[in-house]
């Protein structure tokens, strides 16, 4: 039996470059892992795949994202066994924060290390962009940049320590809906890697969210919770991936703190968190070599 923390992740940047000839869109995006954790336990025993979740937000069965990734594993290793996952929820659902996908990227990486299969990460990575795209990013954070349609991955150095005010406005967005709705010709080109590697400031400043327009036209808390933020003294806010979930930039943990506490009559669902300068992962990682089936 292994339990992963499976942690949640915002979009310091995120650019659509154009759509693709295969229907997804062409993205730049510098995503990064915060301290927000859903917790999953994998266990081999007994037939089937069978899953578990404390949260009624979330499917069971075959439609359950972390389902799929065993049964991806099973598929990609040849291997047979029952496989059962317990799923503790604590990141919003549908939210922009990427829970799923960290749930599947945590499945990947039990089994392989229970079945003994030996998958390194580009490997893991690889199966991942069939169940998401942003599961690849799991294997390659806390820090990186992505391309193509999200599974193109560049690991970067750690950014400064920092932490985030996760605001939730207890919303559920369609991402396929954002992506939808989007205007590509009012879509900024940035550069994803600017404010890789420099100060907290500096990040602050150069946030960008090319979906963030579309959300917020439907959904005005999104500003709102900008405006907030702002006014609670974040160096930067940004709402990240498809939303709703909006962060505020903050040097220290007394300052994030501060402000989830003078914010706790909005009616919002609030997460302070830190800046991962090591993913959770890492260490059923390392050990890994090329895969022998």
């Amino acid at each position: 039996m292994i339990t992963l923390r499976s942690p949640a992740k915002i979009n310091l940047r995120l650019s659509v470059l154009g759509t693709r000839p295969d229907g997804y869109h062409e993205v730049e995006m510098l995503m990064q892992m915060i301290g927000l954790y859903d917790e999953i336990t994998v266990s081999l025993g007994g037939e089937g795949i069978h899953v578990s979740c404390d949260s009624a937000s979330v499917p069971s069965g075959e439609r359950n994202i972390a389902w799929k990734a065993a049964h991806e594993m099973l598929q990609a290793s040849r291997r047979k066994a029952g496989i059962t996952i317990a799923i503790k929820k604590n990141i919003p659902v549908a939210a922009g924060l990427g829970g799923g996908s960290g749930n599947a990227a945590a499945v990947l990486t039990a089994v392989n290390k229970l079945l003994g299969v030996n998958f390194d990460k580009q490997r893991l990575a690889e199966i991942g962009t069939r169940l998401g795209m942003d599961v690849p990013f799991y294997f390659y954070g806390p820090t990186a940049f992505a391309r193509g349609r999200g599974e193109i991955l560049t690991s970067l150095a750690p950014v400064p320590r920092f932490w985030v005010l996760l605001a939730n406005p207890g919303l559920e967005v369609s991402t396929a809906w954002v992506y939808k709705n989007l205007n590509l010709r009012l879509t900024k080109k940035v550069d994803c890697t600017k404010i890789a590697r420099l100060t907290v400031r500096n990040i602050a400043e150069g946030l960008h969210n090319d979906l963030e327009a579309v959300t917020a036209s439907a959904h005005p808390v999104i500003s709102r919770i900008k405006e907030v933020l702002l006014s609670q003294n974040a160096l930067g806010a940004l709402m990240s991936g498809s939303g709703p979930t909006v962060f505020g930039i903050f040097e220290t943990e007394s300052a994030c703190r501060t402000a989830a506490a003078n914010l706790g009559d909005e009616g919002w669902r609030l997460f302070p968190a830190a800046a991962l300068t090591e993913s959770p992962f890492a260490e059923h990682l390392r050990e890994e070599r090329a895969p022998s089936v």
